[in-house]
This record gives C-alpha cells, structure tokens and sequence, in this order.
C-alpha cells in the first residue's frame, strides 16, 4: 500500500458547453478548454501511434488487452506569456500513466439538491390516516408518548409548544441551538368552574403568529395551517389550499387579525387543526469578484433539523398527553454544488503549482488567471449543479529507495454539467476499456440521492 492511506487527488473538468468528452480529434493540443480525452502511454502501447503519439483516441476501442491510457483537459487559461509550447498557463492538464490493471475504483455522484425537513404538529394532512377521535396515537408514529391528533383545548388556559432548530446553519446564525417556546391563551370561561371545549384554531393560529414574529426562529421556518370538523377527512388549509404563512408583514397581519378578532376563526369549538413546520433558511453568499475559498458553506449545504413539542409551564413534555408531533419528511444534505466543486478545482489547481490568489488585492487574481476558475461554462458555476466520475488507481514504484515495494495512489475526479451527456459517453467508454483488460474490481458504481413520489410529504411544493 502507499505511505498514507489517501490517494493524490486530480481535478479534471469536462465541462466544455459543445462537447465535454470527445473520442476523436488531431491531438490534445486541439482540445477545447474545459474538455477532456484520452491519449496512449508514451512507450507503453505496442500499436501506438508513432507519428502522432498524443492523439485521442477511444478507449472502447483502444484495442485488446491491457492498454495504459493518460487522461488530458484542455486547459480554461485564456492566456500565456510562456508560450503554447512551454508548459505554460495553456498547457493541457494531464494524469499520471492510467494502467487499467491497477485502477482499484471507479464511480459515479450525481447531483441533488436539499431537501427541507418538515414535521406536523397536532392532525394534518401529513399526520397519519384515519383515527378515531380521542384515540392516542402509539408511540412509533409519533415523537410524543402519549399524544393525540384531536388534542381537546379547554378555555381558561395557556398551552405551550418548543420548537427547536438545530444544525449548521441555526450555529451560524446564533452561534448556539436555536429554540422558541410559544404560547396561546384560549380565553376566559364562562363557567370558571365548568371549562368547556374551544376551537383548536385558536391555540395553532396563536403559536404561529409568535414562532413567525420571533427573530430568533423566524428565518428558518414557514408554516402551514390545516383545520378540519374530525380526524380521518382531508383538511382545508387556512388562508387557500397553497398557503404558506412566514415571517412577511402582510402574513404576520392576518395571523393577528385572526388573534383579535378583526377576521372570525373558522370552525366551531369541535374543530381539529394542526399545521405542517417546514425548514429553510438561505445564506448570504458572495460574489465571484470577492469570493474567498474560506468562505463558510455549512449554512449553504446542511439542512436545518427541526424538532417540536407541546410543554407544560415547566418545559416537561412527558408529564401529560399532549399534541403528536411527526417528523414527516427528513432532511437531506444535498451534493454536486458549485461552491464544493470550485474549491476542489482550486486545491487541484493549486497542488499542479497554479494557486489561487486570496490577498488583498484582487486584481492580482484578475492577472493569475484565478478569475477565469469560475463564471460561465467551461469554467465552474457556482449556482449551478454538477455530476462527477471518480477513478482511483494506483502508480507502482518498482525502484524504491527502501527497497520495498510499494505504490502510490491517485483519485481522478472529473467534472461534467448536471445531466450531461458527455458524463454517459464517458462512463461508456472507461467500462469498454476497463472490461476489455479485465478489471472486475473497477465495475462502475453509482452513487445519489433517493427519490420520492410526487405525492410525498417531501414533495410540499409538488403538492402545492
């Protein structure tokens, strides 16, 4: 094995907006920026081509047996004072001698974005099926023991629920856990001594309007409210069937007209109501013209993780049955980002001896060429989404100065355009190859994210 259990990383891109992956062509001077080839080993290949030792060729049809390949990018520099023929800024980017015997892995990731954890409290079209009323819901659908879909709201008192936000983004914004308890006061009695039902309404339009009004919780949540005359049909949403209530003033102001009185409450006091927690928050990133590889993604990437409970006056969910509360839909980290696939592009570069200027003055980046990393295609996007093929082989050392023989190992990571067909032809041509020398091992492998039906919880938008 290599002296460190990680591999070299290379970063490749094949991300020419005519052709990212070709098969055929001159040789690798002719190679557009941000487009990729494959050439035979100088002085490895029996049938290479010795008038044109750097022409690309097709490694499906390469020829028979073991045939070493070197991978080149046409390089994205726009220009060189050394010259094209110098090594300069111009020069193609290249891999280490590929020998299909050695590579030890070969897969694929493709993109996706994030998905937004949502939880529903009390009875939702996201809860659970058909219940009968003031049925208490076991302790596997729900994250409360022991807990109702139709919780009876009496008059004459104050209900509490906590809402806590964790994760990356909540550690940035706050630099702690984020946390709101809301309350709702649901009138006075007109018997103190014979509290009687009332509109579940009250109690989830009142601990809404503090969630959303709370700056502390406001940024990372919108809510949807549902209401329904029993458990078991299908709930009208409060405000149109897409609504989704945030922290804007214009929702803020019907949520209170709804607590004073200014708009009646639907239902009656048999009603049953709950509402869907969706979280989301969006970072302020900066541009391209002052982008710095430092700056922080957590908040960009990681989801927010969203956990509720109905409380008693002392924060203790556990001392009676309270409103369920589901986790109806997880959170998902997505992959494939823009920003992640530009940092990667710059370390590479930056080990092949081209870093990317991070001082004071930025024009320097402008006269390094560091600029032209990112922007428009074949440069790296960084809003937009991007699928990669990685193939990890090994280089041997048979001359080692310690006398053991040992191997270095290399990741090659290529970079196509989500959705790519260059990524399809590319990943065709490596199997040809690595199945023609026979490399069971190196199999390709695919790695994404699950997909959900249109009809999932996961999908609030698709629904709405």
């Amino acid at each position: 094995m290599a002296y460190f259990n990680h591999a070299f990383n290379k970063v490749f891109l094949g991300t020419n907006p005519t052709d990212g992956f070709v098969t055929t062509g001159a040789n690798t001077r002719a190679l557009l920026p941000g487009q990729l080839g494959f050439i035979k080993a100088p002085g490895k290949s029996v049938d290479g081509d010795a008038a044109n030792p750097d022409a690309i060729v097709d490694p499906a049809t390469v020829g028979t047996g073991c045939t070493p390949l070197v991978l080149v990018q046409g390089s994205i520099y726009q220009d060189d004072k050394i010259g094209p023929f110098a090594g300069g800024y111009k020069e193609t980017t290249k891999s280490k001698i590929i020998n299909p015997k050695y590579v030890t892995g070969f897969w694929s990731a493709t993109s996706c974005v994030n998905r937004q954890e949502s939880i529903s409290v009390g009875f939702t079209s996201d809860s659970t099926g058909a219940v009968a009323p003031g049925t208490v819901v076991p302790t596997s659908t729900s994250n409360v023991t022991p807990c109702t879909l139709d919780f009876d709201f009496k008059c004459g008192e104050t209900y509490y629920l906590r809402v806590d936000i964790k994760g990356s983004p909540s550690l940035r914004y706050l630099s702690r856990n984020d946390y709101f308890t809301a309350s709702a006061y649901t009138g006075c009695c007109a018997d103190p001594n014979s509290p009687t039902s009332v509109n579940s309404l009250i109690v989830y339009i009142n601990w809404a309007y503090q969630l959303l009004n709370s700056p502390l919780i406001n940024p990372f949540i919108r809510i949807k409210i549902q209401y329904a005359a029993t458990v078991g049909v299908v709930p009208t949403v409060l405000g149109g069937a897409t609504k989704w209530f945030t922290s804007s003033a214009a929702d803020l102001k019907l949520l209170n007209d709804y607590i004073t009185g200014v708009t009646t409450i639907p239902g009656t006091t048999t009603t049953v109501a709950g509402f869907i927690i969706q979280g989301a928050y969006v970072d302020k990133q900066f541009g391209d013209c002052t982008f710095y590889p430092t700056d922080a993604l957590q908040a960009y990437l990681e989801p927010v993780k969203l956990y509720a409970s109905m409380v008693d006056y002392n924060g203790d969910p556990c001392a009676f049955t309270g409103v369920c509360v589901k986790n109806t839909c997880l959170g998902r980290q997505g992959q494939g980002f823009g920003e992640t696939v530009l940092r990667d592009l710059i370390l590479s570069e930056a080990y092949g001896q081209t870093p990317f200027y991070t001082g004071r003055d930025l024009r320097i980046r402008e006269i390094t060429q560091g600029n032209q990393l990112m922007g428009a295609a074949p440069a790296i996007d960084r809003t937009l989404l991007y699928d990669r093929v990685f193939i990890q082989h090994s280089v041997p050392r048979f001359n080692n100065p310690t006398g053991t023989f040992d191997n270095d190992q290399y990741l090659l990571e290529i970079i196509f355009p989500a959705g790519s067909t260059a990524l399809t032809d590319f990943t065709n041509a490596v199997t040809g190859w690595l199945a023609d020398a026979g490399t069971p091992c190196a199999a390709l492998s695919s790695y994404g994210c699950e997909t959900v039906p249109v009809a999932s919880p996961c999908n609030l938008d698709a629904l709405d």
